[in-house]
């Protein structure tokens, strides 16, 4: 009885889906230039970024009568003796305005102490979203919002991305 139990819980999936974060990395680059005033040729090391940066975008993945999958993706800035860390990503639902609803989501930057690694430049972020689409709903307004933690300047969230997906059906 214990022993299937277990057996049904590990056969049971999860529909939450992990936010991936990965690292922008960059490696030296040697670059000559020549001095135009004297002829003379320097060359000085620079940082190249080899990984691409992801732009901050949200785009539909799949729907279907009553779910809306998508994606929302984007970037943050890292490196020197600024690390920053992307915390988590934070749902805030909006209200509903007859057939719309507007729902704000919030990627929650953290800076930490220290100082990050010289390849590293950033972090990619992406993360899979499904919501479940209300009967009475035919546009939804999907937001997202850079909300820095600790940030002494004490400013707002950003509106780094935006998308409308209008579900009316064509006559």
């Amino acid at each position: 009885m214990i022993l299937t139990s277990f057996l049904a819980l590990f056969g049971c999936k999860t529909s939450t889906q992990k936010m991936q974060i990965t690292a922008i990395y960059s490696e030296p680059n040697k670059v000559t230039r020549e001095v135009l005033e004297t002829g003379a040729t320097h060359t000085y090391t620079t940082n190249k970024e080899v990984t691409e940066r992801l732009s901050p975008v949200i785009f539909m993945l799949s729907k279907n009568a009553e779910t809306l999958k998508f994606r929302i993706q984007g970037n943050i800035s890292s490196g020197g003796h600024t690390i920053n860390q992307v915390r988590k990503l934070r749902l805030e639902k909006g209200e509903q305005n007859g057939n719309t609803v507007t729902l704000k989501y919030y990627i929650e930057i953290k800076k930490i102490p220290g100082k990050e690694s010289a390849d590293i430049k950033g972090y990619n972020y992406t993360k899979d979203e499904t919501y479940k689409i209300p009967v009475d709903i035919k546009i939804i307004r999907i937001e997202l919002y850079e909300d820095r933690m600790n940030d002494t300047a004490g400013t707002t969230p950003k509106l780094i991305a935006e998308q409308t997906f209008n579900f009316y059906a064509k006559i």
